[in-house]
């Protein structure tokens, strides 16, 4: 692929950043992000769109979480829905690329995985209103990529998502305390890991090679539980806490949960185990720990 101009909507959220990083070398890239970008002013979309004449969008915006979409459903289908279908109609009208970010909770719970070929079945807002998005994408877009993920972790300034907020628990334990910390995570949640750093580099790797056009799932290989993945990340950090196995529905929620909707592909390349992706962002965390 030739030097393109790519357009990063969302550029400082964990996959935003870890695309950055991925395709700074090779592209001419201009990131777009709060508070300058507003994702919910279409004109001004449109506008940021028109006069850079990117080759290549890519939008990681989107109204995250079951319980945030449940609390403003208004919010969620302006963010999950009616955004991606402006961008899919400005691809069709400026002729660029567009690379939009889908998620596992357009499915519904079975212990299968999940693939490309499998018609999705939400059981809340924050997956209807995705699956609508990726619907409109596939509607108005002639040329573009759904990429589809689970449950993200990865390098990020923000605190916002599951993983950030178990190690912010860990992190304001009373260190004079005796006790260990302790993390109560729900076994009964299965997804498929994803770190931001290898979902990156597939995208780059869609781009670079030319893939048809169309959805692929995009997530480390192998399904994992949120006790699973919490408890790898501790042991592999060596901190000392406890981590503890209880149901999800030991915490009360307003929407229906996914509680078991792992993905895998037809269409690309497996990403490596998520085990061997845990450590290399454990790595990170230790680095980034030493040097400050």
């Amino acid at each position: 692929m030739n030097r393109k101009k790519v357009l990063l909507l969302g550029s400082t959220g964990k996959m935003g950043v870890a695309l950055a990083a991925a395709l700074r070398s090779g592209h001419e890239l201009v990131c777009a992000h709060r508070p300058e970008f507003d994702a919910t002013d279409f004109a001004k979309v449109a506008l940021i769109i028109r006069q850079e004449r990117p080759d290549v969008v890519i939008n990681t915006v989107a109204h995250l979480g079951i319980e945030p979409c449940e609390d403003d459903p208004h919010k969620a289908f302006e963010l999950n829905a009616l955004y991606p279908r402006l961008l899919a109609q400005l691809s069709a009208e400026n002729d660029f690329l567009l690379v939009h970010f889908s998620t596992d909770a357009v499915f519904a719970d079975r212990d299968a995985f999940y693939a490309e070929d499998d018609v999705p079945r939400p059981v809340n807002v924050y997956g209807m209103t995705k699956y609508a998005g990726d619907m409109f994408v596939e509607a108005f877009a002639q040329k573009y990529y759904i990429a589809r993920i689970s449950v993200l972790f990865g390098e990020t300034n923000k605190h916002t998502q599951f993983v950030e907020k178990m190690l912010d628990k860990l992190q304001s334990h009373d260190r004079l305390s005796p006790n260990s910390p302790v993390l109560r995570i729900a076994g009964d949640i299965i997804c498929s890991p994803c770190y931001s750093r290898d979902v990156a580099e597939a995208v780059r790797t869609l781009l670079q090679e030319e893939y048809p056009y169309g959805l692929y799932h995009l997530a480390n290989e192998g399904k994992a539980s949120l006790y699973d993945l919490m408890k790898e990340i501790v042991a592999t950090l060596g901190v000392d806490a406890v981590v503890e196995k209880v149901s999800y529905k030991d915490f009360p929620a307003r929407g229906r949960k996914n509680t078991s909707t792992p993905i895998t592909t037809k269409k690309f390349k497996p990403l490596r185990p998520w085990r061997q992706a845990v450590s290399e962002y454990c790595h990170g965390l230790k680095h980034v720990a030493e040097q400050t």
